[in-house]
């Protein structure tokens, strides 16, 4: 007998490559600082389920991405899908093709809109979403943004409007620096997830998890 659900872990399954100190993922801004340094100070595979999270994810981009191409919606127009990312600093890059990212066009105006899949409604954005929108606005040049929530089940819809924000898009890359230089003095930076009370579901779905829990009763132990 055929086993679908190893053909479909088969064909998610990707080449574990090492990472590249000074390149970094767009999506990467919205995490947790140290989960981030872990993932190249300690790399581990994906676990198949969370890469059957992503790929689910993938085809409400692709559905969204469909319905705005549709000649039945003639008022908005699809510019751009699945779109590469790239800002280059001084010490490092930030680069990426995003696949939840679409470009469209609306009234003729240029808007971004970062397509997240999710189990239910949200009556607010998540912060990590919104930062990644800011600096997808600053890496495009593109001002105005909407954050899509697409609920799994039932493809009901909820989305939240910005216009870019010069500050916040600097706050940002300065966190890609502060990233930058802890990996490079081989320093762990502060479980940000652990110790903001809003961050802290992370923790729940962290590959990193026992390293970091290790990690920080060591440094309770020698506080001590």
């Amino acid at each position: 007998m055929i086993d679908f659900n190893k053909l479909i872990d088969n064909h998610l399954i990707k080449e574990n490559k090492p990472r590249e100190i000074g390149k970094y993922w767009p999506s990467e801004v919205g995490s947790c600082l140290r989960k981030v340094w872990y993932s190249y100070k300690i790399p581990k595979e994906t676990d198949s389920n969370l890469l059957r999270i992503f790929e689910s994810g993938n085809l409400l981009h692709e559905f969204i991405a469909n319905v705005i191409k549709s000649e039945k919606n003639p008022d908005v127009e699809l510019l751009k899908a699945e779109m590469p990312i790239k800002i280059e600093e001084k010490e490092f890059t930030v680069s990426g093709r995003v696949d939840n990212l679409v470009m469209l066009k609306i009234n003729n105006e240029e808007v971004l809109v970062e397509v997240k899949s999710t189990k239910f409604l949200r009556n607010e954005p998540q912060e990590s979403h919104v930062t990644q929108l800011q600096l997808y606005m600053h890496a495009t040049g593109v001002q105005k943004g909407i954050v899509l929530y697409i609920q799994k089940d039932n493809l009901q819809t909820r989305w939240f409007n910005f216009t870019y924000d010069k500050k916040k898009a600097e706050k940002i890359l300065a966190r890609f620096k502060v990233l930058h230089e802890t990996l490079k003095k081989d320093k762990i930076p502060e479980p940000e997830a652990k110790k903001c009370k809003e961050l802290n579901w992370m923790c729940n779905y962290c590959h990193w998890k026992d390293e970091c829990d290790e990690q920080e009763k060591g440094l309770n132990r020698f506080m001590k």
